[in-house]
């Protein structure tokens, strides 16, 4: 039978303001790393030669991994699938199919048609058809016909599409109550660790960044399906502990303690992912974010009010929107797109890609997002449906 929860909580609602908050840090990670794919040549002399020099590798390390948004990302697509499906004691795989699709698609899909209406050039490219296909089909993280990509960060929903394909499947097994469910949880996370490995030992040209190890490493299923069964496990260790005072005490400091943890982990990838046996640490990045989010979720009281303040809260339910339409902002904000980067560049189109993605991700919430979940779900009666 599956975990249950000593206080029920509602068969679905509003997502916890800690999840909000995250998603939040999520986004925000992902828009800087897209930023600073420009404007890091400005900013690497600048802390190079103003932060003192054992903590420069540091905080490089740090900017590089701005693309540990889409880990967490996806640790918390687990943890809130895996909640949510403790809440509502279970779904067949027709209704948590249809739910995410209606969560994902249309969106999407409308992000598509102004994505497109923004870059008319690419709609008389031969390759055109073939890459809608693959786009509306969510295939787009593993094929790109004629190398078009419309939305470049949407890879992941590929990555996703495949979890969401096996999620009916496993959280039967890995939410149930007993040790066994937890065994083939550690199962399938170490299994993945064992999967992304070979894949690195076998594609791996040591020092050189190819395509095909970024793709093994970072967008095929196998090699991400460990970030998505932590999450849903933490989901699991949530509902147990969240009756612990004792636990709520100790998630303030466990939160803490993963950040330079995180930090670590980012070193250790940065400095071995070129070299053989280099996969490992991304365990270790795994692990880290899993035990960040399930610390997080279990602040309470002043310590909640720190981890998820209103604004950042607000991000995190925009996010999707802010996801999709975040890179055109910046590719339209380029005041100076052809010439060499400056601060005063940097400080334009940061400032007007973030405000004008927040605003058009409200939109595609208000209008779009939040409309089509209520469709799926017509006997639920959201007031808010949850961004998961």
């Amino acid at each position: 039978m599956p975990l249950t929860l000593e206080r029920p909580l509602p068969r679905a609602g509003p997502s916890l303001p800690q999840l909000d908050a995250l998603r939040g840090v999520a986004i925000l990670a992902v828009f800087v790393q897209h930023a600073g794919d420009r404007f890091l040549p400005l900013v690497r002399p600048a802390i190079e030669a103003n932060a003192p020099s054992p903590l420069v590798p540091w905080i490089l390390t740090v900017l590089h991994h701005a693309w540990w948004g889409v880990d967490l990302f996806f640790v918390l697509s687990g943890f809130s699938l895996g909640l949510s499906w403790l809440r509502s004691g279970g779904q067949t795989p027709r209704e948590f199919l249809l739910r995410r699709a209606a969560r994902i698609l249309p969106a999407y899909w409308v992000a598509l048609v102004v994505t497109l209406a923004f870059h008319r050039g690419v709609l008389d490219a031969p390759a055109l058809p073939a890459s809608l296909a693959a786009h509306l089909l969510v295939l787009q993280g593993y094929v790109s016909p004629g190398g078009i990509v419309i939305i470049g960060a949407t890879w992941s929903l590929t990555t996703e599409a495949c979890f969401y394909l096996l999620f009916p499947w496993l959280a039967p097994v890995i939410l149930r109550e007993g040790r066994r469910a937890l065994w083939i949880g550690a199962a399938l996370v170490v299994g993945s660790w064992l999967a992304r490995a070979a894949l690195h030992a076998i594609v791996l040209e040591p020092g050189v960044h190819t395509g095909l190890l970024e793709a093994t490493q970072r967008r095929w299923i196998p090699s991400r399906l460990d970030q998505f069964v932590l999450g849903a496990l933490a989901a699991r260790a949530f509902v147990v502990l969240s009756r612990s005072a004792r636990a709520a005490a100790i998630a303030p400091y466990a939160l803490v303690a993963c950040v330079p943890a995180l930090v670590v982990a980012f070193r250790l990838e940065g400095l071995r992912y070129l070299e053989p046996g280099g996969g490992w640490p991304y365990a270790l990045l795994s692990l880290v974010t899993a035990a960040l989010v399930l610390s997080a979720v279990l602040c309470r009281g002043r310590a909640l009010a720190i981890v998820a303040p209103r604004p950042l809260a607000f991000v995190g339910i925009v996010s999707y929107g802010v996801f999709l339409y975040h890179q055109l902002a910046l590719g339209l904000s380029d005041l100076e797109p052809q010439s060499p980067p400056t601060w005063k560049n940097l400080a334009g189109t940061t400032s007007f890609a973030l405000v004008a993605s927040l605003i058009v991700g409200y939109a595609s919430w208000v209008l779009v997002e939040r409309p089509s979940m209520r469709w799926a779900s017509p006997k639920r009666g959201e007031s808010r449906p949850s961004p998961a």
